[in-house]
């Protein structure tokens, strides 16, 4: 399958043979980690209980921290369909705004996602490729390979940079910044602050999420000399 090399198009839709097939190995996946917990949910688990060939999985995401990362985030139809529409909300009000509200939407993960990371931090292997390679022999993504893999997995990354791209073609993202990368790093963000001790137990709020908004929209510098440190 071909995906596009730019975060905003719309890539190659698969057929519906393999939609069915991705979204029965979603399905399967939330099914047995309910059951069985992340240790116990095998690919040969999941594919047997999807009714596919375990080499089915190859064909729709990477690792296993994929495939359980997309049973988390499908599982919430509400926050999906909410991010479906985020694209074509570029300029209907300022960004920081509606940056503010889809990163709210998405720390409704902080509770599904946090026993997902947890079971990757106890058992590293968890999280490898199925080939059994490190996620640190990988060699550093180009702009179009992450484009790609954005287009390929769907989902809210991809919403988020496509949303991006909308507002840098309406001239309100710089015009030199990557829509891809840009959404990956903001939601990186996100997660390293949704899960470090300044969320605190319950995680943040609307308010705390503005101001990592605002801080990631506006930069910390200040006057000229910000100004030309960054024309340097």
């Amino acid at each position: 399958m071909k995906a596009t090399t730019t975060a905003g198009g719309p890539g190659d839709r698969p057929g519906k043979r393999g939609v069915a097939t991705r979204a029965a190995l979603v399905r399967a996946t939330a099914e047995l980690v309910a059951e069985v917990g992340y240790h116990q949910a095998t690919t040969r688990a999941i594919a047997e209980r999807a009714g596919v060939a375990e080499g089915s999985i190859y064909r729709h995401f990477p690792d296993k921290r994929a495939l359980f990362s997309a049973a988390v985030v499908e599982g919430q139809q509400g926050l999906t369909e909410w991010m479906t529409d985020l694209p074509q909300r570029a300029g209907t009000a300022p960004l920081e705004q509606v940056l503010t509200e889809a990163l709210a939407q998405l720390s409704r993960l902080r509770a599904a996602i946090i026993p997902l990371e947890a079971a990757l931090a106890a058992s590293p292997e968890l999280g490898g490729d199925f080939g059994g390679a490190r996620p640190g022999a990988r060699h550093p993504l180009t702009p179009g390979e992450l484009a790609a893999g954005l287009a390929e997995r769907g989902g809210p990354p991809l919403m988020l940079a496509r949303y991006l791209a909308a507002e840098q073609e309406l001239g309100h993202v710089q015009p030199d910044l990557d829509p891809a990368h840009t959404a990956v790093v903001l939601l990186a963000t996100l997660y390293g602050v949704q899960t470090s001790p300044l969320a605190g137990p319950d995680g943040m709020d609307v308010d705390a999420i503005h101001a990592v908004v605002r801080l990631f929209v506006r930069g910390i510098g200040s006057g000229p000399a910000a100004d030309r440190v960054a024309r340097d």
